[in-house]
């Protein structure tokens, strides 16, 4: 069994060797843009640098499975008209206008020339570089989910309040970021993509209530799955507890959780609902600033609880030291007694 394999079948609910690790949200470490000799802007823009970074995970970082499509959560949000801006080399993409905070989102639609804007044909060649590493490895395309990407056009305050006070112009913005995400979940199939990842950190229980999530989040992520060519693993962040029945009963093939969760508990739902648990050592604590000896037993904690896929909670953070990254390799490699992992220290295509 080769690693694609060992993705794919875990993902369809089938038994495999031993479980695969890596990651399934973003990872623009520093660490691997120095081993690939590669840096902000080009980073997130250049096809080169994006295959680079995307191997890294695979290279350096000990992944079974790797990512495209860059290392934020706004490519949607600024297709449909956000500003994004990066501050500095370990600064990803962040939304830095929210153009429907104050106009009405009737002016608001799918652009009929969406594949042709924003980042997308970058991430097209790119996909095409990673080509040449598809009969081996799993390839996942990634972006912000329906209900975050409307918070990014409207600002996360203004849709809150309108979820309350004007469910109609909610509706209304989740109808286009919705019909733009089935179309990007199509692009990275058509491209190459064995699944695609939607990020929801805006719905997360720490912001949203439960009732609401069923009522504005549940059917988006429904009608994508539904629309959807690839399976699809939904991201929530935060204390994720109440909401892991209904993230699971979307459709959804896989969901991704942060370290705030019960493990056990949500493998126990997920499992009884056929779907896969990706997770969940912590992201901002132990992979950032703690020891590897933590990482590495924070990994063997979530392999014992019976995670599918050994993940980060969250994205990594960017200045995440490589030695703490591996980590999560070496754990799953030692329950399954495979050789120590040495990672690459530098790349090149």
């Amino acid at each position: 069994m080769n690693l694609k394999e060992r993705v794919l079948n875990r993902l369809q609910g089938k038994d495999v060797d031993m479980t695969p690790v890596g990651s399934t949200t973003t990872y623009g470490c520093v660490c691997f843009m120095q081993g690939c000799n590669v840096s902000r802007p080009e980073v997130d823009t250049d096809p080169k640098a994006l295959a680079l970074m995307a191997l890294a995970g695979h290279y350096m970082g000990g992944f079974d499975w790797i990512k495209a499509m860059g290392s934020d959560i706004t490519a949607v949000s600024q297709i449909l008209g956000c500003e994004v801006k990066s501050m500095a080399r370990d600064s990803p993409y962040v939304i830095s206008s929210h153009p429907y905070a104050e106009k009405s989102v009737d002016e608001l639609d799918v652009p009929d020339n969406l594949l042709s804007l924003g980042r997308l044909p970058a991430y097209r060649e790119q996909f095409r570089i990673l080509g040449d590493y598809s009969d081996i490895l799993a390839v996942y395309g990634a972006s912000e989910g329906p209900f975050t990407a409307a918070a990014n056009l409207m600002d996360v305050v203004n849709i809150m309040r309108c979820t309350i006070k004007k469910p109609d112009v909610v509706e209304k913005i989740l109808q286009v970021t919705t019909e733009t995400l089935i179309r990007f979940v199509r692009f990275a199939a058509e491209n190459g993509a064995d699944y695609y990842t939607m990020a929801e950190p805006t719905t997360s229980p720490d912001l949203f209530s439960p009732k609401s999530w069923q009522r504005f989040v549940a059917p988006c992520i429904r009608r994508i799955v539904e629309a959807s060519p690839i399976p699809i693993v939904l991201h929530i962040c935060g204390k994720t507890d109440p909401i892991i029945g209904m993230m699971c009963d979307t459709g959804v093939a896989g969901i991704s959780i942060e370290e705030k969760a019960d493990l056990k508990k949500a493998v126990e739902v997920a499992h009884g609902k056929g779907v896969a648990v990706f997770g969940n050592v912590a992201t901002a604590t132990t992979l950032f600033t703690g020891t590897p000896e933590e990482v590495y037993a924070e990994s063997a904690a979530a392999l014992e609880s019976g995670v599918d896929f050994l993940c980060p909670g969250c994205g990594i953070g960017p200045n995440s030291p490589l030695e703490n990254i591996i980590q999560l390799r070496r754990a799953r490699d030692a329950r399954f007694g495979q050789p120590v992992f040495h990672p690459r220290d530098t790349l090149a295509l």
